[in-house]
């Protein structure tokens, strides 16, 4: 119908209206009847909210379609009271009758046209042709559906054919659009030399991210590599990559995980184990394979029984770069046997060998030690002959001896330099410890070859293994030690006996000199000859009765000795060795020490006689010794005096020339009075003038090489006829021919 036809319609429509009726029924009236109608229930109407209307049901629902068509084919329910001018529960009434009809649908309180929805359906189709792909979350968004109704909606016009389109997710592709996608994927990819990551290489070259999966799993079968975790690894490269590791692997001997995870491939070990070592079934082959198994720390000694599960990686034929799979790195076997640093330790060219020094930086021996020792055990027999230290250190078992060798020298060598060490109870224990272990420590570095600071660690490990092997040799050598002390001790004290006899009887002649002294020469020079004995002969005396004294008790021995150096005694050093004593056997000694400091000879021999005789001191030979013992002792100190003078010469050295001048002077007095008598230097010239007297044809040489000494000493030189002069006096006194002088 055309527009003029239809305002035809409307002007008569309008005419027809405007005209009136004579007999025409008032709006009271009209609605009196309805009502009297209605209440008959011969007709059934409803009227709208201001009342001047009334409609049947079928008109109602014939004004909702009329008024969803006019909305365009959407309208929602809330709205049609208000668009319709009637109550809400009118509509609900009439509504199940306009859904009777098979093009009016109701989806989340709006009624929807088919027709309205084939023109959303146009609407996705456009823009699939204009852009390839559709997001239904944002379709159901720009046309307001919920995000299942929208999906029904689509997939059910992707099956009737509306659309055509591929469904993925939560979007929709056309078939151009997703082989371009993959047409662009498949490009890239097989155009690649090395690793792509799949999510970069869409983001890079714009491609619908969304579509990934499916557009991967469509050109998956046609790529010339593999696709592993979104990353695309391309054949080329795996073969490249693969020759690399094998050139590393080969020419090292070893290979770090590391390496291979710069490369690209995050599972090394499984990567390593697959390629190189032969396949093996269950928990064993974990454990042949390299994996770590429980294994107790600390030492490991040859002769304990590893946990085996199973026999470790060998290389073969079929497997000839077989490796182990360490902690981080995986090494050859070929490696392991060819470890030529063994071969020093199996043919005994070295005792000791650092394990960590001869295998790649990357092995951690804590970690890897059970997989490495079972295996090297096998290849190098001579480890079963070593000890295993933390760190992978070796010692062999030859060192064992060794050690027990050298460790006896230097024991013994301590216990000798010990002895002769004063030291405190209270520090002897502790410092004795310290200086043990020490000395085992610098023994066990000395036969094994390491360095003490290096490896101080792994020697006081070996140390500790060895502690019971040290103590057997300290406690042997100690106990032998002990037993030769007493006997020491009792060679000692049999050894001063003799010699305190020896001295007692020369003791006892010279002192008869001494009473001589006293009746020929004045009271001083007598005096100085008692001094001259008291010092050169008294004194060591004492000190050799203070160490008899001392033998009781090994260790005051020892501190005694200790103040008792060699050498000429003095009465400082003899008090100081009194001292050591306890007081009770202090005290019988002190009259002799202040005796040896007086100037009686006399007294001195009689305290020593009265302390031997009252037992207070453990020497029993301080007695008047008869005439044989006097005369042989007396024959002996003449036959020495006679020595001195002939081994003697005159010189320049005025002291050495003042001493043998004073033993040719000793030895005229015993010539010409029969007395033995030890002349000091002050003395000599007193004994020069009782020679004189008494044999006046030898009294003016003796005078005058008397001046000739007093001269020298005061500082005037011996001149060569002085010294002949000398010599003539002195061989003259051993020829006896001094009465021809």
């Amino acid at each position: 119908m055309c527009d003029t036809d239809l305002s035809e319609l409307v002007k008569k429509f309008q005419a027809i209206q405007r005209q009136t009726f004579p007999d025409q029924i008032g709006e009271r009236n009209v609605v009196e009847i309805i009502n009297v109608l209605r209440e008959k229930q011969l007709v059934d109407l409803l009227y709208t909210l201001d009342g001047k209307e009334y409609l049947t049901w079928d008109q109602l629902r014939r004004e909702v379609v009329d008024e969803i068509v006019f909305n365009g084919g959407r309208m929602n329910v809330v709205d049609l009271p208000g668009s319709l001018n009637v109550h809400f529960t009118h509509i609900e009434r009439v509504l199940q009758d306009v859904l009777e009809d098979p093009t009016i649908r109701i989806e989340s309180g709006e009624l929807l046209t088919d027709e309205y929805l084939d023109s959303t359906i146009q609407a996705a189709a456009d823009v699939l042709k204009e852009n390839g792909f559709l997001s239904i979350a944002e379709f159901a968004k720009t046309h307001r559906f919920s995000s299942v109704f929208a999906q029904d909606l689509l997939m059910k016009a992707v099956e009737s054919q509306r659309l055509r389109a591929v469904a993925e997710r939560s979007a929709m592709y056309t078939t151009q659009f997703v082989n371009s996608q993959k047409a662009i994927l498949r490009a890239g990819l097989m155009a690649a030399t090395r690793p792509v990551n799949l999510t970069t290489f869409f983001e890079r070259h714009n491609l619908f991210v969304p579509l990934m999966d499916p557009v991967i799993d469509a050109v998956r079968a046609e790529l010339p590599g593999k696709i592993v975790g979104g990353v695309y690894v391309p054949t080329y490269f795996e073969v490249t990559r693969a020759e690399q590791v094998e050139n590393v692997y080969l020419s090292n001997g070893f290979i770090e995980y590391a390496s291979l995870h710069q490369h690209g491939i995050s599972q090394a070990k499984e990567f390593l184990l697959g390629k190189y070592n032969p396949v093996v079934e269950g928990s064993a082959a974990r454990t042949a394979t390299g994996t770590e198994v429980r294994k107790r720390r600390g030492r490991r000694n040859q002769n304990a029984d590893a946990t085996v599960e199973a026999a470790p990686v060998a290389r073969s034929e079929t497997h000839p770069n077989a490796g182990h799979a360490l902690s981080s790195c995986f090494v050859s076997d070929r490696f392991l046997a060819n470890l030529v640093a063994l071969e020093d330790l199996a043919h005994g060219d070295t005792l000791a060998l650092d394990l960590s020094l001869h295998l790649p930086s990357a092995v951690s021996f804590e970690k890897d030690s059970n997989v490495l020792l079972r295996r090297l055990r096998e290849l190098h027999p001579v480890i079963n002959s070593c000890i295993v230290l933390d760190g992978g250190l070796l010692v062999h078992e030859a060192a064992l001896d060794k050690f027990r060798a050298r460790l006896r020298v230097v024991f013994e060598e301590s216990f000798k330099q010990g002895g002769k060490r004063k030291r405190s109870k209270t520090s002897e224990s502790a410092a004795s410890g310290d200086e043990k272990e020490q000395s085992v420590l610098r023994v066990l570095a000395d036969v094994t070859g390491l360095s003490l600071e290096e490896y101080s660690t792994a020697l006081e490990d070996l140390s500790s293994q060895w502690r019971e092997i040290t103590r057997d040799i300290y406690d042997e050598l100690a106990a032998a030690l002990e037993q030769q002390a007493s006997v020491d001790l009792k060679r000692m004290r049999s050894k001063l006996q003799v010699s305190l006899g020896v001295s007692w009887v020369d003791l006892f002649v010279v002192s008869k000199g001494v009473l001589w002294s006293k009746s020929h020469m004045d009271e001083a020079a007598s005096t100085a000859v008692s001094r001259h004995v008291l010092t050169t002969r008294v004194l060591p005396m004492v000190g050799d009765i203070i160490l008899n004294e001392s033998l009781d008790v090994a260790e005051l021995f020892e501190r005694v000795s200790a103040v008792l150096t060699p050498g000429q005694p003095s009465i400082v050093t003899l008090q100081k060795a009194l001292q050591v004593f306890p007081e009770k056997h202090r005290r019988p000694l002190l009259p002799m020490i202040e005796a040896a400091n007086g100037r009686s000879v006399e007294n001195f021999m009689s305290i020593l006689q009265e302390l031997c005789t009252s037992g207070q001191i453990a020497i029993s030979s301080f007695y008047q010794p008869n005439k044989k013992l006097e005369r042989e002792a007396l024959a002996a100190l003449k036959k020495r005096l006679l020595e001195r003078v002939e081994k003697g010469t005159f010189g320049t050295d005025f002291a050495q020339s003042g001493v043998l001048f004073a033993s040719i002077c000793s030895f005229f007095l015993y010539t010409h009075f029969h007395v033995y008598v030890e002349l000091p230097g002050r003395v000599v010239g007193s004994a020069v003038e009782l020679i004189a007297r008494e044999a006046a044809e030898v009294g003016g040489v003796l005078q005058e090489c008397y001046q000739l000494i007093t001269g020298a000493i005061s500082g005037k030189e011996l001149s060569t006829e002085s010294l002949v002069r000398l010599e003539e006096v002195r061989r003259m006194a051993l020829e006896g021919a001094l009465v021809s002088l």
